[in-house]
């Protein structure tokens, strides 16, 4: 219980969060600076835009131009998204900015568009994972996606294919076929790497036991492992007899020592292990954007 109360704070916490914005926005910088703009590719969302406006323009820098779309957005954003939500994304947006200016016209050696598409996708889908594992966002379509989730109940995932479809429709008059597709593996490869790092910092095994000594076991699970349990009551298909059903949401390290102690008890058990993307709420943090 000491363990998943210290999480929580952790991830409330401000200086925590600005450290993972920070990182993120870094990696984020070297993406796009050091290996997206260089070789032309295009991101999605309004990195994606900014991207497009500075090959069309010649003019300023692509996270330049990322800042001065953004900031519209986040004018919106304040009367209808949380503020601390919106505080902690334009602090991301402001560090990208700032770090391009540090990294300047460092480029990373690569010479191969498909290389070059798996780094910088890599690169992408980490920021913004880390990113996104904080009270805030990498920002863009992000504000607006939460705007219209919140007000209109538009699916995130549905505007965001939407509004990327049409970018890369747009983007396609101008652009060589090669280089779009080289963009879209980014990009995919971006969107795998993000639910990755999502998965990797809040990644949780559900587990279900079914047992004749449930009362028993769950005691010992509140005694020695200190997770939280709930008794469901079930009834065997093929017996009649009345079943306990333990349910219960561990992780990786604590998983075998649950099996162990389960088997100790009752040798003739159901042990059922699940994957479970996210879990929030109860002795887990939350994530708010309020």
């Amino acid at each position: 219980m000491a363990l998943y109360s210290y999480n929580r704070r952790l991830g409330e916490s401000v200086w925590w969060n600005l450290l993972l914005l920070t990182i993120g926005s870094f990696l984020m910088t070297v993406c796009i600076n050091s290996v997206a703009a260089p070789h032309g590719f295009l991101a999605g969302g309004v990195m994606g835009v900014a991207l497009l406006v500075n090959y069309w323009t010649q003019t300023l820098t692509p996270l330049v131009w990322y800042a001065l779309l953004c900031a519209p957005l986040y004018v919106m954003g304040w009367f209808f998204v949380g503020r601390r939500f919106l505080l902690y994304t334009a602090y991301g947006t402001l560090c990208t900015t700032v770090f391009s200016f540090f990294i300047g016209d460092l480029t990373v050696p690569l010479s191969t568009e498909l290389y070059a598409a798996v780094v910088a996708g890599a690169l992408h889908g980490a920021a913004g994972g880390i990113m996104l594992r904080t009270l805030g966002s990498g920002g863009g379509t992000d504000v607006v996606a939460v705007m219209l989730k919140s007000r209109w109940n538009v699916p995130i995932g549905q505007f965001n294919f939407i509004f990327n479809l049409l970018l890369f429709g747009a983007a396609a008059w101008r652009m060589q076929l090669d280089i779009i597709v080289a963009s879209m593996i980014m990009v995919f490869i971006s969107s795998s790497v993000l639910e990755y790092v999502l998965g990797m910092f809040n990644r949780r095994k559900l587990v279900m036991i079914i047992s004749d000594h449930g009362e028993e076991i769950s005691e010992a699970i509140l005694v020695t492992e200190r997770f939280g349990a709930t008794m469901l009551r079930g009834k065997g298909a093929y017996s009649g007899l009345d079943r306990e059903i333990l349910l219960t949401v561990t992780n990786n390290v604590a998983l075998k020592r649950l099996e162990n102690l389960v088997f100790s008890i009752d040798p003739h058990a159901l042990f059922i292990v699940e994957n479970t993307f996210y879990v929030s709420g109860g002795q887990f943090a939350r994530r708010s954007d309020r």
